[in-house]
Formats: structure tokens, sequence, C-alpha cells
């Protein structure tokens, strides 16, 4: 298994500022991970590097961290560049990985992408412009979308108003004792990308 990514990327853009990157080369199924607001690609004691090496290991996918810098402007027009660049002219498909603010970015702007062809958030808060989460989920056409809540984060006794959104490309996974950085167990944590590929 890689204890580091196969090459890093900085990319200055006018409208977002700088984004890092880290790349795990693989196959044509691209796993696409945000973190949290200002959050790095790398994470808290490198837990992005080992997610990412643990997914291409397991799945041989092409996995690909982001930071986020995120300023209410969506930044994923610029990720999506970034990831044409790196798959080059390869035919591909992107699940989409976001944590906390990487999960609102997702729910809210990645919903709108054809690529994006699977959504796993987690802990997105559900108290922030939760017209724009909902508005997104209802639009999402892909192939599945999961929402992932701990029942120790914040948001957890605001889901009950995912009851009321109708599409059924969602689903909703709690897991017990769990805070908003799936910190409490190890497993929970790295265990969270297996939802992409696991029938609904």
């Amino acid at each position: 298994m890689k204890t580091k990514f196969d090459y890093e990327l900085k990319k200055e853009f006018k409208d977002i500022a700088v984004i890092e990157y880290g790349v795990i080369e693989g196959n044509n199924t691209v796993v696409f991970i945000k973190a949290g607001q200002d959050g790095s690609h790398i994470g808290y004691n490198n837990k992005y590097v080992k997610m990412a090496s643990m997914i291409n290991n397991k799945y041989g996918c092409t996995v690909i961290t982001s930071s986020n810098p995120f300023d209410g402007n969506n930044p994923l027009d610029n990720d999506l560049e970034v990831i044409d660049d790196v798959m080059m002219i390869k035919e591909y498909e992107i699940y989409y990985l976001g944590f906390s603010n990487g999960g609102i970015i997702g729910l809210q702007f990645g919903t709108n992408y054809e690529k994006i062809k699977k959504i796993i958030s987690v802990n997105a808060p559900l108290m922030i412009n939760y017209h724009k989460t909902k508005d997104g989920i209802l639009k999402f056409k892909g192939k599945e979308l999961t929402l992932v809540y701990g029942s120790k984060d914040q948001s957890f006794r605001y889901v009950p108003l995912l009851d009321g959104i109708d599409n059924s490309k969602m689903k909703v996974v709690i897991l017990e004792n769990e805070d908003h950085h799936i910190s409490r167990d190890s497993k929970n944590f790295y265990s969270i990308p297996d939802l992409f590929f696991k029938e609904m």
C-alpha cells in the first residue's frame, strides 16, 4: 500500500485562490475527495493520503484529494479542470466524497455535473443554506447519493429534514457514536469510501 501520493499539484485560480491536490494514479473511476472548510489535501495525520491509498489498493481507482479554501464560490469548475488534466483523454467517471463543508459543495454544486456519478457527503451541515442543499439533492440524476452522519454530529438532529426530499437515488447512513470528524473509530472513517462500491 502506498504511503504517499504519486504526485501533488498546486493550482492558483483567480476566483478561489490556491487549491492543492494529491494524486494516486489508477483506473478510469476517479474518487475525488474534498476536505472540509480550510482543510488540506493531506488531512490531519495524513488521513486523506491513507484513505486514497486504501481506495487505490482495494478498488484500483484513481484518487485525487483536494484542499478546501472555500469562499462561497463554486470551486468545482476548477476541480474538474484539474481532474481532466490528470486523466488526459481517458473516458472516466467521478465518485465525489466530501467531508463537512466539502460535503456541502458536493450537494449544492456537484449535482450539476454529469461526470459526477456518485456522491458521498459526510456530516455536511444541514443548518447552513438547507434550501440549497435540498435543491441540489432534488437535482441529482447520477447513480447514487449517500449522506453520512455521525450520531454525535451537530447536524444529526436535523437529519429528519431529509425524509421530506423525494429522490430515489438518495440514502442516509448513520454512524452510531461518531462525531463530526468521524474520529472515534478509525475503521468507520476509512470504510466510508466502501459505500461507493456496495449495492444500494
